[in-house]
């Protein structure tokens, strides 16, 4: 059975509340991480052990309109893009008394981390990307992704009602998740099958739903487009993880973005998919350091 960590909450000057877990060493060095899509605080739960005994102290936010995150105000407000998060990041930062900290961007976060270290570089020690996805990626570099996955991101784009459902596993798509572990790499499916990590991803994903699909929707669509910054601007030290068997953000997605970051570092995890630090979060540790 899976203890629940601790939830922090703190409001905004505009009265949004942002809540988080920590994970990890509670005197440590402090690394802030962008969850994936969708997920939330609880994300981090796998990362705990080697966290603690790597001296990290892991900030777990649930990003805007996931978990017990407020989500954005005003809908006739212009849509920030992948910096929608950069302020509640800062906030639980300030709170935290941290000048700056490591950055994680996970999966469908990348595109957040990437947006908060080439805008605030000042309060980034440095990036690390684990099976990120990156924004505007171009269609060629996706050919080896599975296809329910690109078939998700097409929804989002043409019928974002259609992909709320995929994501919340209702209507026709009850059985979605369930019926497609044979689709994922040997690698991924070990982890979808072994029964904490099974336990762990639906606490995750149950959370992340808490308030609806509307945030993971929105998250698919805005990587259609690129950052407002080039990646040849970020300047904070940037490290690059991947599975070269990601099914989800193939490998040729971190090799394309690795090109354009100057003096980035990549280390590929050789036959790893999407999951693997699920099972062993060693490399994350190491890139951290």
């Amino acid at each position: 059975m899976t203890i629940l960590p601790e939830t922090h909450v703190i409001v905004d000057a505009t009265g949004r509340r942002i809540a988080w877990c920590e994970y990890g060493d509670p005197n440590g060095r402090i690394a802030i991480a962008a969850h994936g899509t969708p997920g939330s605080r609880y994300q981090g739960i796998p990362l705990h052990e080697s966290a603690a005994a790597s001296g990290w102290r892991l900030i777990f936010p649930d990003r805007p309109g996931y978990g017990q995150t407020s989500p954005l105000a005003g809908a006739t407000t212009p849509d920030p893009g992948f910096h929608a998060w950069d302020n509640d990041a800062l906030a639980i930062l300030d709170h935290l008394g941290v000048g700056k900290a490591a950055l994680v961007g996970f999966s469908g976060g990348g595109g957040y981390a990437l947006a908060l270290a080439a805008r605030c570089p000042a309060r980034v020690d440095r990036l690390v990307l684990a099976c990120a996805m990156v924004p505007g990626t171009p269609r060629q570099s996706l050919r080896q992704r599975i296809r329910l996955v690109s078939v998700l991101y097409a929804a989002a784009r043409w019928a974002p009602r259609i992909a709320g459902a995929m994501l919340a596993g209702t209507c026709i798509f009850a059985h979605t998740r369930s019926n497609s572990v044979s689709a994922w790499p040997a690698a991924d499916q070990a982890v979808m099958n072994d029964p904490v990590a099974k336990a762990n991803a639906e606490l995750d994903g149950g959370e992340a739903k808490a308030q609806g699909t509307a945030a993971a929707v929105a998250d698919l669509r805005r990587y259609d487009h690129d950052l407002p910054e080039p990646l040849e601007s970020i300047t904070v030290p940037t490290v690059f993880l991947h599975g070269s068997a990601d099914g989800n953000v193939p490998i040729d997605v971190a090799q394309r973005a690795h090109r354009r970051i100057p003096g980035s570092a990549l280390e590929v995890i050789p036959g790893a998919g999407h999951l693997f630090l699920v099972h062993d979060p060693e490399p994350l540790m190491r890139a951290l350091q």
